[in-house]
């Protein structure tokens, strides 16, 4: 009766330490300074953006990976390609999101990388939800409805050493980054076929 007793708690445990660590990533610490930047903390730096235009659109995944490890700026990565481009390209080509498409090509070049900041964990959850259905589904037709505000970031500061390393971080790690602060999976198709 102990052991069993014990396995239970150890279990649950586990359990809960695995729902706490997937629910929020490191950048629990998001928040909007007085001077009107996002501030993101990242396993050591402390990491600030300038918010630029809001933005609103859809997007076709073509890639998508949950970012965990603690230091890292930005909590997604998505590779999509907004509804807007996609749309002349579907009418000439309407399976261009397969590899052997003609139309791959020209949608391959309308592709987006996108870091993506989570602005609550409603939005962590719905970002969830959809990376693991475009992993589940190989990717096809999986699309989202963002909302939020493009960022520029302006200071990677390491705080120990209180030294700023954005000018040594190369431009890739540096750029794209939006904050989301609405998610909504939509059908694909239907959102192609829409004028």
């Amino acid at each position: 009766m102990r052991k069993s007793f014990i396995y239970v708690v150890v279990i649950l445990a586990a359990i809960a330490f695995m729902v706490d660590r997937w629910q929020r990533s490191a950048k629990e610490a998001v928040t909007i300074t007085e001077d009107n930047e996002l501030y993101v903390e990242a396993g050591d730096f402390d990491v600030y953006f300038e918010l630029l235009e809001p933005f609103s659109e859809t997007y076709m995944l073509f890639g998508a990976d949950r970012v965990t490890h603690k230091s890292a700026f930005n909590e997604f990565s998505l590779f999509a390609i907004s509804m807007e481009d996609a749309r002349p390209i579907y009418r000439e080509h309407p399976d261009f999101y397969r590899c052997a498409s003609p139309g791959a090509a020209r949608a391959k070049k309308a592709v987006q990388t996108m870091n993506i900041i989570a602005a609550d964990s409603y939005v962590l959850d719905a970002l969830n939800e959809a990376v693991s259905k475009f992993n589940g589904r190989g990717g096809d037709h999986v699309a989202v409805m963002l909302e939020g505000v493009k960022l520029e970031m302006t200071a990677a500061i390491v705080r120990e050493a209180d030294e700023d390393m954005l000018n040594r971080l190369p431009m890739q790690s540096r750029s794209n980054f939006f904050l989301v602060e609405s998610v909504e999976m939509v059908e694909a198709m239907t959102a192609l076929e829409e004028s």
